[in-house]
């Protein structure tokens, strides 16, 4: 038992892995806004940065009021062991490394594959908290949550059918 308990991730790191998440989201839109130049792709880029900072402006409230109303994550050793063993918070890549200054279609299209990546990431790692959370008003945020990284999935992908269009 007291194995268990000292290995065991905590509510607040949980929370404090989100937002990293919405963090470097928020950082990738930014850039990658820089980088495209039809007005479209562009504007949905820049709507996608600020849904991130909607989203790290959630898990703040959620981590303020997480001694009010607990997740119940603590005791969820199968949870501890999925983000220990597989989960990683650096889903989106440093930019800079993936679209040079002359950004060209072929890199341009890495960058919103990227991107969809990541949605798909974000989506399945709010759905395994959501589906050990105990607090129904967390559970709730999280499945709005997961829809709407879902949903940015189809509009990257949309965005990627713009893009090859244009190709």
């Amino acid at each position: 038992m007291e194995e268990r308990d000292q290995k065991l991730i905590t509510d607040k790191e949980i929370l404090e892995l989100a937002l990293k998440m919405e963090r470097e989201g928020q950082a990738f839109y930014e850039r990658l806004s820089q980088h495209i130049k039809d007005s479209t792709v562009k504007n949905f880029v820049r709507q996608m940065h600020k849904e991130e900072i909607q989203h790290e402006k959630l898990f703040r409230i959620m981590l303020e009021t997480k001694d009010e109303k607990p997740y119940g994550w603590e005791d969820k050793k199968e949870l501890h062991d999925f983000i220990s063993e597989y989960f990683k918070t650096d889903i989106y890549p440093p930019l800079e490394d993936i679209l040079p200054e002359d950004a060209k279609f072929e890199t341009l299209q890495k960058a919103v594959d990227f991107a969809m990546e990541a949605e798909m990431v974000s989506a399945e790692f709010y759905s395994i908290l959501g589906g050990f959370c105990d607090n129904f008003e967390a559970k709730t945020a999280l499945l709005l949550l997961e829809k709407a990284e879902r949903d940015h999935v189809k509009e990257v992908l949309a965005i990627k059918d713009k893009l090859l269009k244009q190709k």
